[in-house]
């Protein structure tokens, strides 16, 4: 019940886009994700893992046990791998959990930080959102001004203490908007 709870959580925008997301995964658009092509999707953009871990990713969030993630799978998949929980509160959370959310974090934040030098500049956003397939990633000065709004030093750059409290304010898996 919880789970349905956290999927519930994303607001329209937040499922329309994410819908975007999850056809670009769908390589063979049948309206699921295979292993395979949850692999392939995540080496694109920059995210490799073992065979072994795809496989533990998929059971973790595959609710009807077909061996596929369909679309409300895919939301809980993003959920779950951006570390966002949109029911508990963190202050409700033990030690531990708060870890594991700020480790799901800090595995976000490296994704957008291509160049891993602790910092999310317009041209690794830019390259992220449009490898991910939106519409956001096209334009430098979109990226820039999204930064914009959450650069609180002013370098503009992103860092990772940026990162976190933008995803804790939001509460959403779009970042930066």
């Amino acid at each position: 019940m919880a789970d349905q709870k956290k999927v519930k959580s994303f607001n329209n925008y937040n499922k329309v886009e994410l819908r975007g997301i999850f056809s670009t995964f769908d390589k063979n658009n049948d309206g699921y994700i295979t292993k395979q092509e949850l692999k392939l999707s995540l080496k694109n953009i920059g995210i490799f893992m073992e065979d072994k871990d795809i496989v533990d990713m998929v059971e973790k969030v595959d609710s009807n046990k077909d061996g596929l993630i369909d679309l409300d799978e895919f939301y809980e998949l993003c959920h779950t791998f951006l570390g966002i929980e949109g029911v508990e509160q963190e202050g409700e959370m033990n030690e531990e959990e708060v870890a594991n959310r700020e480790q799901g974090l800090k595995e976000a934040f490296d994704v957008f930080d291509h160049d891993k030098d602790g910092l999310i500049s317009e041209e690794e956003l830019s390259k992220i959102l449009s490898s991910l397939g939106m519409k956001e990633g096209k334009k430098l000065d979109h990226c820039k001004e999204m930064i914009k709004k959450v650069d609180v030093d002013g370098d503009g750059m992103v860092n990772f203490d940026e990162f976190k409290k933008m995803m804790k304010a939001c509460g959403t898996l779009v970042p930066f908007s």
